[in-house]
């Protein structure tokens, strides 16, 4: 009797466990990433009492003592998403937790509700800070800090002009006249003809075309750059074209300021095979003084890093830059005619249009007979901007979005994972510490692996189904009222065997 006295105690105080935990999932309803704890129940020991013998088999006897609180499992499972107010509103959508750390603490999060405070902390609602490798310069640190945003001018609050230094000049040549022809300097007249004195420094009969692109100065200043064109003629069935590049003369900071040759910054040729695909060219840099009509001092153009030619310019006010000029193949910085000056061109021309192309790029420039026109142009120079709004996508990036229109990546949001996320320690605030028993923290990326996948201006909200809770809770009050049953009829059988002795 008095076994089962506290046989039934042992129930009413598992099931009064279950209860509570029964009782935190449903207050927690509306917690953001919240899981929900399911609690499991295992018998206690047994008691050994008098064996059983019976045609000569021997049965172990035990009597059970009752039931005791296996474990209060935490069930990681993810829950359904809601839209979020702000991009820093972050969901996981698979595995991994976020790491946050105040005071030197880490601890970690599925509630991704973050906001930048006025120092430009990017921080939970209790002041932890998000962690995340910060990029400077293109280059991802290998090392998780605090998100901090300088929201300043010297911050990425502020994006720096960038000076073109590459340019890519797509198009279609068309035109099949040559508007400025002169048999004696076939392909350089209009480079000759430049005249820096006077605006523009080429008449509109003195070239077949020409490109106007807007680059970009150190000071973040737009310029115009125009490249000149016009049709030389045909030879043995290729195409051949002259060009001048140049830029506004009062725009030129250069030793030619001031000159014939202000604003002067290159010419050259161009050969399109039979069937009107780029096949080679040549361009050559005027001297920085002197008299640019003499083509012996035009010199063979130099290259960038990426094997393009180069166009040295300096615009006024700003320093010396160089632009690195992409038609749509491949230079690999080396000129296959060996031309020593642009006068070469014109006593050996035949170099031109014989030999073998240059391999082309996806998108070339061509010559198809019709109109001339910009297939694309693009060039890497940027104003300075100011910081506008911030983006998060899938793989963690943080971009930046500024005015001038450009982005920058500024940090990329890494995910942890653990081999146990059962064996975490709940630390309250939505947050979990590290233990012995979930292992240490795994460090990530979103998107790879084993590692879930971020979503902006997204909240997960708590996997707690009320169905289930209140299912469980109808059988953990049964539970808990049989085993209070019991305790009660043990008394009874007690009172009864007291009431022996009378």
């Amino acid at each position: 009797m008095m076994t089962s006295l506290y046989t039934g105690t042992t129930g009413m105080k598992s099931y009064s466990t279950g209860m509570s935990s029964i009782s935190n999932n449903i207050a927690n309803l509306n917690t953001l990433a919240f899981k929900n704890a399911m609690t499991l129940y295992s018998d206690a020991v047994s008691q050994t009492v008098n064996a059983a013998h019976a045609n000569g088999i021997t049965e172990h006897s035990q009597l059970g003592m009752g039931v005791n609180v296996s474990v209060n499992r935490t069930m990681h499972l993810q829950g359904s998403f809601m839209q979020g107010s702000s991009p820093t509103d972050l969901a996981i959508a698979g595995k991994g937790f976020f790491g946050v750390q105040k005071d030197g603490v880490t601890q970690y999060t599925r509630a991704g509700n973050f906001r930048f405070t006025s120092d430009g902390v990017l921080v939970d609602p209790n002041g932890y800070s998000l962690l995340a490798y910060k990029v400077t310069n293109g280059v991802v640190s290998q090392t998780a800090e605090p998100v901090t945003m300088d929201f300043g001018v010297s911050g990425q609050g502020y994006m720096q002009p960038k000076a073109t230094s590459a340019l890519t000049l797509i198009q279609n040549l068309g035109q099949r006249k040559s508007v400025n022809s002169d048999s004696s300097n076939p392909f350089f007249n209009m480079a000759t003809q430049w005249n820096g004195t006077q605006n523009p420094p080429l008449s509109s009969n003195q070239y077949g075309s020409t490109t106007p692109v807007t680059v970009y100065d150190g000071n973040g200043k737009p310029q115009t750059l125009n490249t000149y064109y016009d049709y030389v003629g045909t030879f043995d069935g290729k195409h051949v074209y002259q060009y001048v590049m140049g830029i506004d003369p009062a725009a030129d900071g250069s030793a030619k300021a001031g000159t014939a040759a202000a604003g002067l910054l290159a010419a050259g040729t161009i050969t399109f095979s039979s069937n009107g695909q780029i096949e080679d060219m040549t361009m050559f840099t005027p001297p920085d003084g002197g008299n640019t009509s003499d083509l012996s001092t035009w010199k063979p153009a130099s290259f960038d890093a990426s094997g393009n030619p180069a166009l040295p310019v300096t615009f006024s006010g700003a320093s010396a830059q160089n632009i690195g000029v992409n038609f749509g193949m491949t230079m690999d910085g080396t000129w296959i005619k060996g031309y020593a000056s642009a006068a070469d061109v014109n006593a050996n021309p035949q170099a031109l249009y014989t030999g073998k192309g240059r391999p082309l790029h996806e998108t070339s420039s061509s010559s198809y007979e019709g109109s001339n026109g910009v297939i694309t142009s693009s060039q890497d120079g940027f104003a300075p901007g100011y910081l506008k709004d911030i983006t998060i996508g899938p793989d963690g990036f943080m971009i930046g979005r500024y005015s001038n229109g450009e982005t920058m990546d500024l940090f990329q949001i890494p995910i942890y994972r653990f081999m146990n996320e059962e064996g975490l320690r709940h630390e309250g605030g939505n947050r979990y510490s590290a233990t012995e028993d979930s292992g240490r923290a795994e460090e990530g990326l979103p998107g790879t692996e084993n590692y879930g996948s971020l979503h902006e201006a997204t909240l997960e909200q708590s996997n707690v189904d009320l169905a289930t809770e209140f299912a469980t809770m109808i059988v953990t009050q049964r539970g808990f009222q049989m085993n209070s049953k019991v305790v009660t009829t043990s008394d009874q059988l007690l009172q009864k065997a007291l009431e022996l002795k009378r």
